[in-house]
């Protein structure tokens, strides 16, 4: 409970909360051709489904709860169909939301989202054959009063039969399309939200910083050669000259990939290999990118007797050290040190500091 209700959290539960009833009360409408006119389309719970698929199943169930409770005061049906909305949100949210939490790929999204509806839709079935459609019946003096306003729609329905025609036929293909618009807006936004709003409420503390704006994130685990090429990437972008990089890990672990995508960053369209023999590289870009390799170096002093510290914060380019270790007397002050480590076979933990 205490990792759900963090600061971070609760405002994003407020902010999903907020959308939720104002989809709920204010972005609804009957599809009169098709379905009885009293069923009110609306997407309410796809907002509860976001909170749920990023802060686990109870900050969705909550964000339903809440909606429908912000709902009451405006109710028209004593809250029997807030109640109603209220079972089906959580049934939905509830269910899709645990199977991400235990499967969080694209394909288990997929999976949670079918699943989800399934159990929204057998729930609807079963509120509304129990819950709703008596409560009507008693408001409006009978099922065949019920039976009457679907005329329209189910000519030979009457008040013994009317269940038999209203449930398969309006309340399991109203709810697939109701949830299937949810799942596939939820499929579509979840990934791109749930960055931003990480990147909205990440502590500025835990990121790099370049000219006082966020760069990347002092620690980030990479599960792939392309993520730590992009990172690497993301932080040549922000350099703006002067910068002292140092690059440390075991060999093999991605050091000269990620210089690969700094590279990148600062615009150099020549392939970048890692300076083993020749100590530096130097290729032209928006800004010129000095490449080291200190591996084969012994002292600083070997480092400044080669000339290879001349170009320590010159501001018409960046110096990228990999093995910084070996001459580190004679590195300045101010250094961006980036350390990759092994995670396992494919990930990599990426550390960054700037002190």
């Amino acid at each position: 409970m205490s990792k759900v209700f963090t600061t971070k959290n609760i405002t994003r539960i407020a902010i999903f909360t907020a959308l939720s009833y104002v989809l709920y009360m204010f972005v609804k409408f009957p599809i009169p051709v098709i379905f009885p006119t009293f069923l009110d389309f609306q997407i309410s719970d796809m907002p509860a489904l976001l909170a749920g698929y990023m802060m686990g199943p109870i900050a969705g169930c909550l964000v339903v709860v809440v909606k429908c409770l912000l709902k009451l005061p405006f109710t028209s049906t004593g809250g029997v169909g807030e109640l109603g909305d209220l079972l089906l949100g959580i049934a939905f949210v509830l269910v899709a939301s645990l199977i991400y939490s235990k499967y969080r790929s694209k394909k288990g999204a997929l999976i949670s989202l079918v699943i989800g509806s399934i159990a929204c839709t057998v729930t609807a079935v079963l509120v509304n054959a129990f819950i709703l459609i008596p409560f009507y019946a008693n408001l409006a003096g009978g099922m065949d009063s019920v039976a009457n306003m679907m005329s329209n729609l189910f000519p030979n329905a009457s008040g013994k039969n009317i269940l038999a025609y209203y449930l398969p036929l309006s309340v399991v293909p109203f709810n697939i399309l109701r949830c299937l618009l949810s799942s596939v807006i939820t499929f579509l936004v979840y990934k791109r939200l749930s960055r931003l709003f990480d990147r909205m409420f990440e502590p500025q503390e835990n990121y790099l910083l370049i000219n006082g704006k966020k760069c990347i994130l002092k620690n980030v685990v990479t599960d792939s050669e392309k993520k730590t090429f992009e990172l690497g990437a993301k932080l040549g972008k922000k350099l703006v000259g002067g910068e002292v990089i140092l690059l440390s890990g075991d060999l093999g672990v991605g050091k000269t990939v990620f210089a690969r995508g700094v590279a990148y960053g600062l615009g150099i369209k020549e392939g970048v290999v890692s300076p083993t023999f020749t100590l530096l590289n130097c290729y032209e870009g928006r800004l010129k990118l000095y490449h080291y390799d200190a591996y084969r170096l012994t002292s600083a002093e070997e480092a400044e007797e080669k000339g290879l510290t001349e170009y320590f914060g010159k501001k018409d380019g960046v110096c990228l050290i990999e093995w910084p270790e070996n001459i580190s007397d004679a590195i300045p002050s101010g250094a961006i040190k980036v350390s990759i480590k092994y995670s396992d076979e494919n990930r990599r933990e990426i550390l960054v500091a700037d002190k």
